[in-house]
């Protein structure tokens, strides 16, 4: 199997695993896979930290939520992803701080399907034109984000938590370890 067109037919960092999978279930198999079985998850109350204020919480043996690594952007904004699922179906949000202003914002949602991707939305477009440069202020963010079809961005204050489905995430790390503010 031929893998070299691999990363250029790949749109967002968020499809890597999903065509990994993907291709690995196709290797196995021999054809393409029909059906998504995600590995069972040990249920925890208490949440798994990873590396640059990553969470995650696994609420049942299908379902985790939390927040994917911070990024921080030239802009200085620092981007994490949000998600609420599994690795065959996921919701997706985008979790945007702006920690000089005291403030972030939360796009989407996406409901991701493995079996789906890759395919580009709306949070895929976001994330480009923030990573690029092209987005650098959350109000312009927000105005793409309703032109996008996502309903208004949801805008709490940086050391506050965030609702995802009923599990409350503390979205106070990203600020608190990456800010590189002007008083540091």
């Amino acid at each position: 199997m031929d893998l070299s067109g691999l990363h250029g037919s790949i749109r967002s960092r968020r499809h890597v695993y999903g065509a990994l999978a993907t291709i690995l279930t196709m290797a196995a198999h021999g054809s393409p896979a029909l059906a998504c079985m995600p590995q069972l998850m040990t249920p925890s109350d208490t949440p798994d930290a990873g590396e640059a204020c990553a969470l995650q919480w696994t609420l049942a043996e299908m379902r985790a939520v939390g927040l994917g690594p911070a990024r921080v952007l030239d802009s200085g904004l620092i981007v994490q992803d949000v998600f609420d699922g599994n690795a065959c179906y996921w919701e997706a949000n985008l979790l945007v701080h702006d920690c000089a202003a005291g403030v972030a914002i939360v796009v989407g949602p996406d409901n991701r399907e493995l079996m789906l991707e890759p395919r580009e939305t709306g949070i895929d477009r976001i994330a480009a034109a923030l990573e690029s440069g092209v987005l650098t202020q959350l109000t312009a963010l927000a105005g793409v984000a309703q032109a996008e079809g996502y309903p208004p961005a949801l805008t709490v204050p940086s050391g506050s938590a965030i609702a995802v489905n009923g599990q409350t995430i503390d979205i106070s790390c990203a600020c608190a370890t990456l800010f590189q503010g002007s008083g540091s």
